[in-house]
């Protein structure tokens, strides 16, 4: 068996660098990719201006907050300059901190102390506009409980930071979902960012369709006689086909593994998820790849099985991808099920 390790090896050998890149290609891709990816993202989140008029403690307080966005970019700016890039479009919107921000949220007061300019073509700025009202009514609930201690004649200080206490390192007060499996009740089920399954369906359907193209190697030894020379010189052609299947495996599930893992590692993914979906994957492509060898032996390694396995494995993603309702025993869709 090891002999026809090294026949493939010496094969591989001649154009080193190609069959490198073939297998590590979804790992490559990944680490290429994803930072242009998530610069895209960065830079698709919602422009907005703020404008610090009153230069306190506060408004510092609540620049730092709404600058840990990730959906909101927001970048400080002078009144006249906000305005003009709202009216220009290069801003969604523009904030201003007016001027007795602090002083009025000491005294309990929530009104007029931010200014919010839009233009008519304004959509997503809602958010920032919730994103900056969450943080100065924080304020305001904190500064309302030291106003009442202090009337108590208690300290104002005191009572202040032990109101936010309650806001760190999450709120107090704020709902709690906890998504579950239904078909398991009891268990919370891993889940993905939708665009990490995609990714992995992908890396599948590559890994699937670089090991159909390998089979090639079975179907050009028979057409050049290499196989008919081993069966007359060990009176059986059983190892060949042994080794050349457990490379066929190698080629598909490494190379989707390796991508995989790779993301994974990238995005920092949960050591749960990647133990759930590495373990699901590696269950699915065995299956789908020893599948996929019996059809091409079982068709008698003709030249026209290994297009109709690629189709079949295109169609696999594509009618996962596309929902369309016929997807049920489909390698991709059982992948899926994973999340």
């Amino acid at each position: 068996m090891l002999t026809y390790l090294f026949l493939h090896l010496n094969k591989w050998k001649k154009r080193p660098f190609l069959y490198v890149l073939l297998f590590t290609f979804p790992l490559l891709a990944t680490v290429i990719l994803y930072p242009l990816l998530k610069n895209t993202a960065d830079e698709t989140a919602v422009p907005v201006a703020i404008v610090d008029q009153d230069d306190s403690g506060y408004s510092e307080t609540i620049l730092e907050r709404i600058g840990n966005s990730e959906r909101i970019r927001f970048t400080v700016m002078d009144e006249s300059e906000a305005e003009e890039a709202v009216r220009k479009g290069s801003m969604e919107a523009a904030f201003v901190l007016e001027d007795g921000l602090e002083s009025a949220l000491n005294e309990g007061d929530v009104d007029d102390v931010i200014t919010w300019i839009r233009a008519d073509e304004s959509l997503f700025d809602v958010y920032a506009k919730e994103a900056v009202g969450a943080e100065v009514m924080r304020l305001a609930m904190s500064a309302r409980a030291g106003l009442r201690v202090e009337q108590e004649g208690g300290s104002f200080e005191e009572a202040f930071d032990y109101s936010e206490q309650y806001w760190e390192p999450e709120p107090l007060f704020q709902m709690s979902f906890s998504e579950r499996s239904p078909e398991n009740q009891a268990v919370e089920a891993p889940k993905l960012e939708s665009w990490q399954v995609l990714i992995m369906q992908v890396f599948f359907l590559y890994g699937w369709v670089l090991a159909i193209f390998f089979l090639r190697a079975v179907q050009d030894d028979e057409r050049e006689g290499r196989l008919q020379r081993i069966e007359l010189v060990q009176q059986t052609k059983v190892n060949y086909f042994i080794s050349h299947f457990l490379l066929f495996g190698i080629v598909g599930a490494g190379s989707f593994l390796l991508g995989t893992s790779g993301l994974f590692y990238i995005t920092g993914t949960e050591r749960e998820l990647v133990l759930a979906w590495l373990g699901r994957g590696v269950v699915v492509m065995a299956v789908t790849l020893f599948v996929t060898w019996c059809l091409f032996m079982g068709a008698g390694r003709k030249r026209w099985v290994v297009p109709v396995l690629v189709l079949v494995a295109l169609a696999s993603f594509m009618l996962t991808v596309s929902d369309t309702g016929f997807t049920g025993l489909w390698p991709h869709c059982l992948l899926e099920k994973g999340g």
